[in-house]
């Protein structure tokens, strides 16, 4: 009698097994994992996989995984490129929930996006929402929602927004939410990027390729070039035959690209002949960033161009999408040579789309060409074969975001050149220059 549970009934531990069990098959039900229920953190590689993930930011990933499952409060986004590991640990976060008895609702976004398709509705575009209705609240108002590969496939207008009701609905809320995606912060749209890098609701974890993997052409600067061509290497004097107006606008160059790379701010264009020291100062401002660990991208434009066409090839490591958007939406960028690539129609819409999309941005970028903007016969074109569509040159003439400097000097390569010897014909032995 004095027990505290005496006259109190009680399952025998029989019973209490079975609710036990039938409650984790309801949990395991509503996870909708399937087959993921196989990716746990027993079963993760600690270091990630080899050739897929670098081990340095795939470890913070997977702690920040394990702790968010112990205590799932606010967001974890994870991001990565394909193969990265970036399911298996959201699946691992799923798994130890349904372990320890907290609902979770998994789902990819593509999987998502595609039964929520109006085409897919069983009369078409017309077809009855409210079938569809109870799948959108599960996902709105899922305990912890975690949603899988954000941003893959077809990010239709109709996707995008669908993706932000849910986002936006659950932002709101603070509902616990994991989200994976293989997109780079950069390409973030404007709101997706407030909601998921908000530094008060989420834990952020950004799991990289391996160094060896990310050499693509874009940003691949041979060593040789950052070693010899730095601010300190460049000399203001200019090459052989430089005047004291052009020794001036070199120096004026050469002090204008050092603010420029330590406060990057709208365009720098510096255009000129060749060998006037264009591509000097813009190799110093990368390599400038470079040592500092700042984010930079160097493409020459013509070999650019050629990446984008490889990368179309379905054997490239890089994808064509993947690249462009590299480009686009770099920290800071750095086009050389532009207007000496092969003016087709396909290269100035690729061309027009970056400028245009960075201009918009006021993205930090720097131009070298020999085409003077302050020039108004090239509107016709340059002599040389370089020259811009109109709408690319209505962009870079405007003062308020492009600083041009114009570098008029004598070809640098020329300096010290020894002079040919020519041999005198017996005829002319003795006889003065005349």
């Amino acid at each position: 009698m004095g027990s505290p549970g005496f006259g109190k009934m009680a399952p025998c531990e029989c019973q209490e097994q079975s609710w036990n069990d039938r409650q984790g098959e309801r949990l395991k039900r509503y996870a909708n994992l399937g087959p993921l229920e196989r990716l746990r953190f027993d079963t993760a590689l600690p270091q990630g996989r080899d050739g897929f993930a670098d081990p340095t930011t795939y470890g913070p990933a997977l702690e920040a995984a394990r702790a968010y499952s112990e205590n799932p409060e606010g967001w974890l986004i994870i991001l990565g490129p394909s193969g990265s590991g970036k399911t298996h640990l959201a699946a691992a976060v799923a798994n130890r929930c349904v372990e320890d008895g907290k609902p979770v609702f998994f789902i990819s976004a593509p999987q998502l996006l595609d039964q929520l398709r109006p085409s897919n509705f069983p009369s078409g575009e017309t077809g009855d929402w409210s079938e569809h209705e109870g799948l959108f609240q599960q996902v709105m108002n899922a305990p912890l929602l975690i949603l899988d590969d954000l941003g893959a496939g077809n990010m239709t207008a109709w996707a995008e927004e669908k993706m932000d009701q849910i986002l936006t609905s659950r932002y709101n809320s603070r509902r616990p939410t994991v989200v994976t995606s293989g997109m780079e912060r950069g390409s973030l749209s404007g709101r997706m990027r407030t909601r998921l890098l908000d530094p008060e609701l989420s834990t952020v974890r950004e799991i990289t390729a391996p160094s060896s993997s990310l050499k693509s052409p874009v940003s691949n600067i041979p060593a040789r070039m950052l070693e010899s061509m730095t601010f300190d290497s460049f000399d203001p004097k200019g090459g052989a035959g430089a005047t004291r107006t052009q020794q001036a606008v070199l120096k004026d160059a050469l002090g204008t690209a050092k603010a420029f790379a330590q406060h990057p701010d709208r365009w720098l264009y510096l255009a000129g002949p060749t060998g006037a020291g264009k591509t000097h100062l813009a190799i110093a401002i990368a390599g400038l960033r470079i040592s500092l660990r700042l984010p930079v991208t160097f493409a020459i434009v013509p070999d650019l161009l050629d990446d984008f066409r490889q990368a179309f090839n379905p054997a490239s490591r890089v994808s064509y999408d993947k690249l462009f958007e590299q480009i686009r939406n770099s920290e800071l960028l750095i086009l050389d040579d532009l207007g000496a690539h092969s003016s087709t129609a396909w290269a100035e819409e690729k061309l027009y789309q970056i400028i245009v999309h960075r201009y918009n941005s006021a993205l930090p970028t720097v131009i070298t060409s020999q085409v003077k903007l302050t020039d108004p016969d090239q509107d016709d074109g340059d002599p040389r074969g370089a020259s811009f569509s109109t709408s690319i040159m209505s962009r870079l003439r405007d003062g308020l975001m492009v600083s041009e400097r114009y570098i008029e000097a004598p070809d640098y390569r020329n300096r010290g050149a020894a002079r040919p010897r020519t041999r005198r014909s017996p005829g002319t032995r003795g006889r003065g220059r005349g």
